[in-house]
């Protein structure tokens, strides 16, 4: 009986990475003199796939060079052939570029519950009592102005009940009054990717800030009506997409 010869891994290895490369460089419309590190750096600015992966990408483009400029032994595996973990790893890369999650396909539809400036705050807090949401869009005249938190909300509770027995603010415009500047929300669009609304969640402004959710409306506008808001619970689940 004959010793079976175990697979040799280089081969789905370099078929992975050449599908990446030729998608990027197609996606791209990359000249032939674009490198693929740069067509990598590219698809991070385009949300395509994470940092984290575009790390993994420039580590694997060295390996691809050894495995193909490098020494084979005698039967013509190559010498450094890649572990079967990076062979699992470059083709969940690959098929995240071919068929990237969108947010909403990975979080799903739920209601979205609005507030007006006018409202009054115990209509708001019955919402935050009865549901698990903690921002609360707030429309005005077919617009979003802001966001109501649980944070503001707390703020306004600790201050109020530091000068009274009892909370004078009425309506949620007084209550915004206790809002910081990074009680804000980011606009996206229906057909938003899971790692574009990642970074749009995890990247500072200018001042270090970062917002405390997105909201999907249809084109990623001000003026339409909300479809979903993403909170900070939600980015462990979107992360778990683009990374498994």
């Amino acid at each position: 009986m004959t010793e079976q010869t175990a697979p040799n891994r280089a081969i789905p290895f370099l078929a992975a990475f050449n599908d990446i490369e030729a998608f990027l460089r197609d996606l791209l419309s990359a000249k032939k003199s674009d490198n693929f590190r740069w067509m990598v750096d590219q698809a991070v600015r385009r949300h395509l796939i994470s940092e984290d992966h575009a790390g993994d990408l420039k580590e694997f483009a060295e390996l691809r060079n050894a495995i193909s400029h490098g020494r084979y032994t005698e039967d013509m595996r190559p010498i450094a052939e890649p572990l079967p973990e990076t062979v699992a790893d470059i083709v969940r890369i690959r098929d995240i570029l071919r068929d990237p999650p969108t947010a909403l396909g990975v979080l799903g539809h739920h209601e979205v519950r609005t507030v007006a400036p006018a409202d009054d705050i115990r209509e708001a807090l019955r919402v935050i009592r009865s549901t698990t949401i903690s921002q609360l869009p707030i429309y005005d005249n077919g617009k979003c102005t802001g966001i109501l938190t649980t944070n503001t909300i707390a703020r306004w509770v600790a201050a109020d009940l530091d000068d009274n027995d009892h909370l004078d603010a009425r309506s949620v415009a007084e209550v915004l009054d206790w809002a910081e500047d990074n009680d804000r929300a980011v606009f996206l669009a229906r057909d938003v990717l899971a790692q574009e609304a990642i970074d749009a969640l995890t990247t500072p402004r200018k001042d270090g800030s970062m917002p405390r959710a997105a909201i999907i409306t249809e084109h990623g506008r001000k003026d339409q009506r909300p479809i979903r808001v993403i909170g900070g619970s939600d980015i462990a689940l979107l992360m778990e997409a683009v990374d498994s």
